[in-house]
This record gives structure tokens, sequence and C-alpha cells, in this order.
């Protein structure tokens, strides 16, 4: 009877899995989704952790995508901009920006061309 339980439960979630559009249906590449993800941990620990600081939500979806400013033999360069916890819901302004690059396979961070604190002036 608990294999029959374990089954289902596993069949399951395989449904639940394969009924999300994977990354190659939303066309993205492992890669990018690599790029994503680095160069959003990167701007989270440079700019004081997840206690301090959260990028902009176009961080958050599928690749980075909304933020992925070029992408090229370089590797793929994302423009976010970032504030305290819960900035993007409460309204706030945000309070820095940044440029993360990351190689072209994803796995390590080139460089940071742009980090840094907003005033009100300066918001792009």
């Amino acid at each position: 009877m608990a294999l029959r339980s374990s089954f289902a439960l596993i069949a399951a979630a395989t449904a639940l899995i394969s009924a999300q559009p994977s990354f190659s249906q939303a066309g993205i590449d492992n890669n990018q989704q690599r790029a994503a993800n680095l160069a959003r941990d990167t701007a989270i620990k440079l700019n004081g952790g997840l206690i301090k600081y959260r990028p902009a939500a176009c961080m958050f979806v599928i690749g980075g995508t909304p933020c992925l400013v070029k992408s090229d033999a370089k590797g793929f360069l994302f423009r976010f901009e970032g504030g305290s916890p819960a900035w993007q819901q409460l309204k706030q302004p945000p309070t820095t920006l940044t440029e993360i690059l990351v190689a072209p396979g994803g796995r390590e961070v080139v460089g940071t061309p742009l980090n840094k604190v907003l005033t009100p002036a300066a918001k792009p």
C-alpha cells in the first residue's frame, strides 16, 4: 500500500513539473538562467545580503530577461535596480543600480561595471 502511495506521489509531482514551461520553451538556454541566478546572488552579496537588499523583480523572471542588457561573446550583462526588502511592493524608490557581467557559460562573474547608490536625483 505504501508503495502505491509513493508511486502516486511521484507521478503527481512529475506531472506538475512537466506542466511548467521549460527554459527552452521560454527561449532561454541553461547558461542564461545560470548567469541570471549568479548575477542576482552576486548583487545580493555586494549590497549587504537579503536582510538589507532585494534586487528588482526582473531578476526573478526566467533568465532575468527583462534585466538582460546584452548577450554576446563576452557574456551576459545584466542591469537592474535594487533596494531595501519589499521596496517595489511598497512603491519605494530604488537605492542602488547594479550592472554585472557574467561569462558566457553562466558560471563566473567577469566584472561588476556598476554598483552605485542612487540618490533621488540620480535615478536613471
